[in-house]
């Protein structure tokens, strides 16, 4: 089947400035695989991350797209979840089988009997030239009509839920939302910070204001994300550029313990970090109380993600870090979920969508990403 797709040439610094929309052969569902027509794509900085290879080299070229949503064309065989017509949202995650022991215990992520998430891998699409197309970050590929994924991708969307809040859902959302409902669990009254305040930090504090977090605290360098931290929830907003970060922060959390004696030696009992780096990750850990929790959410390559000066005996008294991997969810239990928090004005994810662009304008979409835009949507089938 013949299709349009955004395609990167070849890997490299500023990879994303040389997209192509082309023609491309699509293969054929395999077993248990959907053919999924694309209505829309948000598009994820994970996105533009791997089409350079920071999240990993690939050889020749590549495609990207991992916040989908769309409308089930074909089926393969084996397929039981979903039939033609079903609108669907599609994300790197899997729902799991549902009787293995990691299942079981809630641990779908590392189900036995499906297949995992796999990076950099050879995907469905065959350029005319003959070259196949690496798949860089992702089970299924956006940036395209259409894209094949196995079921266990799929979570059902909706009638009532645009398309594009689908998409939303199926990465950022989840992964800064639900990294604070499923990882920190915060109690109402306890305090929160996040440091990044893009589309996934911003979700974030839309977790911390919907569990009564307060104060909920922003760092970021950028101005313009620190005053959309303030529209969806965050009290206090701190820029490192301006501002001492760990002396802000505990004036703020003192101001809050005031008449507890503790004064300004607070941190905050709950920080996730939604931007790579390993001195960010050690920033967080200043940030976070002696007996407060540290959530790693952000991220770049393995080997540049070290923590050198981390020491035990900060840990004596409670501190903890933790990590989150797409808001830790359960995909077809969570994601009905919020899609009920949004059709109830309890979250405000089209906030979050910035820009919209057509797939042949994709190359303006991922510089305008680049440049600060929380989250730009690619409209490829439609937007209803």
């Amino acid at each position: 089947m013949k299709i349009k797709a955004a395609i990167v040439p070849r890997m490299g610094d500023d990879a994303e400035k040389d997209i192509v929309v082309e023609t491309v052969e699509l293969d054929e569902p395999a077993y248990r695989e959907v053919r999924v027509k694309i209505m829309t794509c948000t598009i994820c900085h994970s996105d533009i991350h791997a089409l350079r290879g920071e999240h990993g080299a690939y050889d020749g070229p590549g495609i990207a797209g991992h916040e989908i949503a769309g409308i089930v064309d074909k089926i393969g065989d084996g397929v039981t979840y979903v039939r033609e017509g079903d609108r669907v949202l599609c994300t790197e995650i899997r729902a799991g089988c549902g009787t293995c022991k990691p299942c079981l215990l809630g641990q779908e992520w590392f189900c036995e009997n499906i297949p995992p998430m796999s990076f950099r891998v050879p995907s469905p699409y065959t350029r005319l030239n003959g070259e196949r197309v690496t798949q860089t970050c992702s089970g299924a590929s956006g940036f395209a009509e259409y894209t094949n994924a196995h079921e266990n991708m799929l979570c059902k969307l909706d009638d009532d839920i645009p398309f594009e809040i689908g998409s939303a859902l199926a990465c950022g959302f989840m992964s800064g939302f639900g990294a604070v409902l499923n990882r920190c669990k915060i109690k109402a009254g306890e305090s929160f910070a996040v440091v990044g305040a893009g589309g996934v930090g911003l979700s974030a504090i839309m977790g911390a204001r919907l569990s009564g977090a307060v104060p909920i605290i922003a760092v970021d360098v950028m101005d313009v994300k620190l005053e959309a931290a303030k529209k969806f929830g965050a009290t206090h907003t701190i820029n490192p550029k301006t501002q001492d970060v760990i002396a802000e922060l505990k004036k703020i959390t003192g101001t809050f313990a005031a008449g507890t004696g503790a004064g300004d030696a607070y941190g905050v009992d709950h920080c996730i970090v939604a931007v790579a780096g390993k001195t960010i990750k050690r920033l967080a850990s200043d940030l976070t109380a002696k007996w407060g929790q540290t959530v790693i959410v952000g991220h770049e390559l393995w080997e540049n993600e070290y923590l050198h000066d981390i020491n035990a005996m900060e840990y004596l008294f409670g501190k903890r870090i933790t990590g989150s991997v797409m808001g830790a969810i359960n995909l077809r239990r969570d994601i009905p979920i919020y899609m009920d928090y949004y059709r109830r004005g309890y979250v405000d994810i089209d906030a979050l969508l910035t820009h919209r662009f057509t797939l042949d304008n994709i190359k303006e979409a991922l510089e305008d990403s680049t440049k600060g835009a929380l989250k730009n949507v690619v409209i490829i089938g439609g937007n209803s």
